[in-house]
């Protein structure tokens, strides 16, 4: 939309509210499917990340949408702290109210408004970017959420099957461009490739898991 969200176009033709809740993974996701989309491709992915062992992991979510991954991070990962930064006043309220019915609302700081602006800095061993088509504009957001000491950073994005290597080595160079800028000594390497699905004709969406190494 030109507000730079993504908004629901479901028109409610009976009942009062259009609040829903999709269980998955143990997991609850509630949302009002009148203002908020349910994203179903990425289950993998959420999967993946609640798979990860992220206890005593202060986490960083530029991209929190409903909860998506701050619930796997919170619920499975048993992340210590989820900062989760959303600029979606519709998903905000989802999202609070999901923390709050999984009983994670204690380990978890929502963050409104553009992340740019709004995100934490120097305090996260982990920044997830889950934005398509690219989070390219919070990658400098990004690094600067890491502790000095690095860390790592789950970047999405729609690529060319045919551009994959060139988009890898882009992502290592910008990723280290903006570390050295900001006065950081980081050896950055891509840690895994994740391909979640087709986002449409010959273009995947892609996970890089980019780990990035105090020198």
């Amino acid at each position: 939309m030109s507000t730079g969200t993504r908004d629901s176009g479901l028109e409610l033709l009976l009942g009062s509210d259009g609040w829903v809740t999709h269980h998955e993974n143990g997991i609850s996701y509630s949302l009002d499917a009148t203002k908020c989309m349910f994203s179903w491709g990425n289950r993998s992915e959420k999967l993946r990340m609640g798979a990860l062992d992220c206890t005593n992991e202060v986490i960083v979510d530029l991209f929190a949408g409903i909860g998506y991954f701050v619930l796997p991070f919170l619920v499975k990962a048993h992340a210590k702290l989820v900062y989760a930064c959303e600029w979606n006043p519709n998903a905000v309220i989802a999202l609070r109210r999901n923390i709050h019915d999984n009983s994670v609302a204690d380990r978890c700081i929502v963050l409104e408004g553009d992340n740019r602006i709004t995100a934490p800095k120097v305090v996260a061993d982990r920044v997830c970017l889950g934005l398509l088509p690219s989070s390219e504009g919070s990658w400098v957001t990004a690094v600067r959420a890491l502790r000095t000491k690095g860390g790592m950073l789950h970047i999405h994005g729609n690529v060319n099957d045919s551009e994959e290597v060139a988009w890898f080595d882009h992502v290592v160079q910008s990723i280290t461009s903006i570390s050295r800028n900001e006065g950081l000594s980081w050896h950055v390497t891509i840690h895994h490739v994740e391909r979640v699905k087709w986002y449409g004709p010959h273009i995947l969406h892609l996970v890089v898991d980019v780990k990035c190494a105090q020198i």
